[in-house]
């Protein structure tokens, strides 16, 4: 509990930064506080442009002249008087953005304490097909997963082989599903998407694949290589229609009309046909907005051979308790606590924490 003789709020008085317009407010101390707000009501003005500016700045202020010149300043908010403020840091405000192969399991790294359950406490099946039971032998064996020290032998058989590390069992890496690359879903163009409405023109953007960013010019460049693009799509030539779907790239000299008047001149416009549009832009861009503008040229299909799990078959032969790394990382949070107490149980005595 704060100490009641000590400053128990904040108080901003005439702020003014952004959209915030001589502001004055009392923000209680000692306290979880939550701004909330319309966009662009000044939620982040009051919190990173004088919260956080003032109390990063007045704490720099404190420290020598030597520190001070390592670490990134803090400008002087728009502010005629905040009182009672501690010393502030701040969080990055969004999060980084998840990657196609981010799930719940991996941001949280949940996941990776799974992995590494299965890489040591696993039942290995060896090529011959027998179950192996979990020993501290094998757990040791799979710590060195790589090398001549991580080889398995199977007590059925005697076959000798290579145990799984934790790098295996991950679909975002080693562990991934060869045949759709960890995304647990395999794609293909849909046709019907590359070609919006057929009753337009290309100039007026008839062919979808190329209103993507960066394909704009491309109409142009289809006229060089032979096609009319001031008549409906629809009565374009099998011909024309040809070089827009599966035209080869070629280079065209071209003038580009901008809308004020000039002319931009191109010597080696690259044709691109509108699968070829769709495909190197997907390969190449890095926004999760482009790509997500970029899949609804797509069809989705669940996997074949890991039928969704983005896991290597080969790695769900190992189980914990019966369970391989796909189903175990499909339970619910609230059934984990169950699922620790099976592993505690199966594991033999010797293996128990």
């Amino acid at each position: 509990m704060a100490d009641q003789s000590q400053p128990e709020q904040i108080q901003v008085i005439g702020g003014n930064v952004n959209n915030l317009k001589n502001i004055s407010v009392n923000i209680p101390l000692h306290q979880f506080v939550a701004i909330s707000g319309l966009s662009g009501s000044g939620k982040s003005s009051l919190a990173m442009g004088i919260l956080y500016s003032e109390g990063a700045r007045r704490y720099l202020d404190a420290l020598a002249t030597y520190t001070r010149r390592r670490i990134s300043q803090v400008g002087r908010a728009d502010v005629k008087e905040v009182r009672h403020i501690p010393s502030a840091l701040a969080l990055r405000q969004r999060p980084t953005v998840p990657g196609a192969r981010s799930t719940v399991g991996t941001m949280t790294e949940i996941f990776n304490v799974l992995r590494l359950i299965y890489s040591r406490l696993g039942s290995p099946v060896c090529p011959n097909g027998h179950q192996v039971p979990p020993t501290i032998k094998i757990a040791e064996a799979m710590d060195k997963a790589g090398s001549e020290m991580g080889m398995i032998t199977c007590p059925t058989c005697g076959v000798r082989f290579m145990a799984f590390s934790a790098e295996d069992f991950a679909f975002n890496s080693d562990g991934a599903c060869q045949n759709c690359e960890g995304l647990g879903v395999t794609k293909q163009i849909d046709p019907d998407t590359l070609i919006g409405d057929e009753t337009k023109t290309i100039r007026e953007g008839a062919v979808a694949a190329w209103r993507i960013p960066g394909r704009n010019f491309m109409p142009i460049v289809a006229q060089a290589a032979g096609v009319r693009i001031d008549v409906p799509y629809k009565q374009l030539s099998d011909k024309e229609k040809e070089i827009v779907l599966h035209g080869k790239q070629q280079q065209f000299a071209i003038n580009i009309p901008s809308k004020n008047g000039r002319v931009f001149h191109m010597d080696h416009a690259l044709y691109e046909n509108a699968y070829n549009a769709i495909e190197d832009s997907m390969a190449t861009t890095k926004s999760e907005i482009a790509l997500k503008r970029l899949n609804r040229f797509y069809r989705f299909f669940t996997c074949p051979v890991c039928h969704g799990t983005r896991i290597n078959p080969d790695r769900l032969g190992q189980l914990v308790a019966g369970k391989n790394i796909a189903e175990a990382g499909r339970l619910p949070l609230g059934k984990l606590p169950a699922f620790v107490k099976e592993i505690k149980a199966w594991l033999p005595a010797n293996m128990q924490l």
